[in-house]
């Protein structure tokens, strides 16, 4: 049996109330040749029943059953039995609309990318609505590797986000490039990957719906962990283009995403108050400290840095 075009990897954790709607909406493609790579990541609700549904009435279908790891050790874990040509990740609580896959398989297909990036839309628990575009991508706009990762690194259109994507699955292959095991972890692997992209093409078609609980900025939950992977992206994503040796090219943009971690510490540890123990205004500087430190350390020092100075 041939491999399938595209893998669609799945993670499933207490999303009982929206994966039904989200297998569906894959199910419902206008593109068939996929695989569904559905990772059990020892969810202890009723996820995995209904899941259960598709793979015994559809063969594309696949699931997996793993102790709970987290959301990117069980995205690596899909990665690692996917067979597909493109990996998509789509995540449990969300949609997709009927001519996702196709449309962007066709762009990808088309300009010989190694990634095509659609728009998407939000879903406001809140408010139990669906609002209109989440970001301002042009149709058939071409990039390549530096001015990809300057688009990417800027966060206004591009976004750091793994879903609403369709990558070549050597991307990952051929560089050995797996989610690290952390909260915000996109703005990490989508900045590795797109030091490797060649070329990345934009379509403005909406098709992926991303849930959120709020129609503010709010999380629905904030830790001192969560506030220090944050921070962490800076030391690891600077790191990583310096080996790369794409900093120097890319560092203005950059800046962007230093200057949105520092203005949203404060806000963050604000969120978090209730889980600390050394309150905002300390935990704030400390962590809008490292933030600076991160800047201006040599790159060889910044693996030392990172296990640093937690919030706490």
């Amino acid at each position: 049996m041939s491999s399938p075009r595209i893998s669609v990897i799945v993670p499933i954790y207490n999303v009982e109330k929206y994966i039904d709607a989200c297998l569906r909406s894959i199910q419902n493609q206008t593109f068939r040749d996929f695989e569904v790579i559905l990772v059990n990541d020892g969810t202890p609700d009723k996820s995995i029943e209904i899941a259960k549904k598709y793979t015994e009435t559809d063969s594309r279908f696949i699931l997996f059953n793993k102790k709970n790891g987290g959301l990117s050790n069980a995205r690596n874990y899909g990665i690692e039995r996917a067979k597909g040509e493109y990996f998509a990740f789509i995540d449990s609580d969300d949609r997709i609309a009927p001519r996702y896959l196709e449309n962007l398989y066709r762009a990808i297909v088309r300009f010989k990318a190694d990634v095509a990036i659609c728009d998407f839309r939000l879903y406001y628990q809140n408010k139990n609505k669906i609002c209109g575009s989440g970001s301002n991508l042009k149709n058939n706009r071409l990039y390549d590797t530096v001015d990809g990762l300057r688009e990417l690194l800027s966060d206004r259109n591009m976004r750091f986000y793994v879903w609403n994507k369709l990558w070549k699955a050597s991307l990952f292959r051929e560089n050995g490039i797996r989610m690290t095991p952390m909260f915000y972890e996109d703005i990490v692997i989508c900045s590795q990957l797109f030091c490797h992209v060649r070329k990345a093409v934009t379509i403005s078609y909406p098709g992926y719906i991303y849930t959120r609980a709020f129609s503010k900025y709010k999380e629905l939950s904030m830790s001192g962990t969560r506030i220090n992977d944050y921070i962490n992206t800076v030391p690891i994503v600077r790191k990583y283009l310096s080996e790369k040796s794409l900093y120097n090219k890319v560092k203005v943009p950059f800046s962007v995403h230093i200057m949105h971690v520092f203005l949203s510490v404060p806000l963050l540890v604000y969120q978090a108050k209730d889980d600390l123990e050394y309150g905002v205004v300390r935990n704030s500087i400390s962590g809008m400290g490292k933030i600076i430190r991160s800047c201006r350390k040599p790159v060889a020092d910044l693996p030392e840095l990172i296990a640093r100075d937690p919030i706490e």
